[in-house]
């Protein structure tokens, strides 16, 4: 199998040592890396950890191809070996399965799905996902895995206030008879919706239509903390939609898929948590925290 390029498109070159700031590789080894032997690739590889680790860069590449990717997330569902959390700071979905549930999966060509008690994930693997971690070292059980985007080819179409996005056209659960409305958080990296039917919970988000969510979110919480309408959270690289009862404040958060929508957390603006910084070139698309 042909290793894959560390280029992350940052290209800057550290004067102190040399070594490109995004990749850890010398500008030889990136004018040469096409025509190199798979061994020597592997080589170089291998170098980079340490390289990036000395320059202070806590973020690399994985050398995974898209097929190693793939094999990664099928492992880790079927396995249940951690938590995907798609979402940004303050807002997002957490699938795994409870204590004694299983992960049904489903897999062809790029597309991943998953579906357990309470939770749906589908994610789909195509040439533009890059594998990411902050491990200074070799990867073990208890690595974080970052799955990121060509920040190009990435974005997804977001709302900046309460939208009525109609018939939802990809829904990972059954939803005859409801309509998807966007919370209007207006992040570029992901899209915090509810699927709703007809009750108090589509009333309070048509009452706020046009609304940011910070203006509209003291009169739609109550109703979507009694109603527990179906949770979606879109990203470039996928979809996770969350059912079941929201806990009231200050609760504590169910075993197995859940969400969470803060407010204060969301006013820090991050895609993601602090210590995670990644290129400025990639979107990020979804975070594995592998099982404690």
């Amino acid at each position: 199998m042909s290793i894959t390029s560390p280029c992350t498109g940052v290209c800057k070159i550290n004067s102190n040592t040399g070594w490109c700031l995004g990749c850890g590789r010398s500008r030889d080894e990136m004018d040469g890396w096409g025509m190199r032997t798979e061994a020597w690739r592997q080589k170089v590889w291998k170098k980079i950890p340490q390289r990036l680790h000395q320059m202070g860069v806590i973020c690399r590449r994985l050398p995974w191809t898209k097929e190693d990717i793939k094999e990664f997330v099928i492992s880790s569902l079927e396995d249940v070996k951690g938590t995907w959390v798609f979402g940004v700071v303050g807002a997002v979905g957490e699938f795994t399965a409870a204590p004694g549930e299983r992960v049904s999966l489903i897999y062809e060509d790029d597309v991943i799905l998953a579906h357990t008690k309470n939770g749906a994930m589908q994610i789909k693997i195509n040439d533009e996902v890059r594998a990411l971690t902050f491990e200074q070292s070799d990867l073990t059980k208890a690595s974080l895995i970052l799955l990121v985007v060509k920040k190009k080819s990435g974005n997804i179409p977001t709302a900046n206030v309460i939208t009525d996005l109609g018939k939802d056209v990809k829904p990972l659960f059954k939803s005859d008879n409801q309509r998807l409305f966007d919370l209007g958080l207006g992040r570029k990296e992901a899209r915090f919706s509810v699927r709703v039917a007809s009750g108090s919970a589509s009333k309070a988000l048509k009452n706020t239509l046009g609304q940011n969510f910070k203006k509209a979110f003291p009169f739609i919480a109550e109703a979507l903390i009694q109603e527990s309408p179906t949770r979606v959270i879109d990203t470039a690289i996928g979809r996770i939609e969350v059912q079941g009862k929201i806990p009231p404040p200050e609760a504590s958060s169910p075993l197995g898929p859940h969400t969470h929508l803060l407010p204060n957390e969301l006013e820090t603006g991050r895609p993601l948590p602090i210590g995670m910084e990644i290129p400025s070139s990639y979107l990020p698309g979804a975070i594995f925290y592998p099982a404690k």
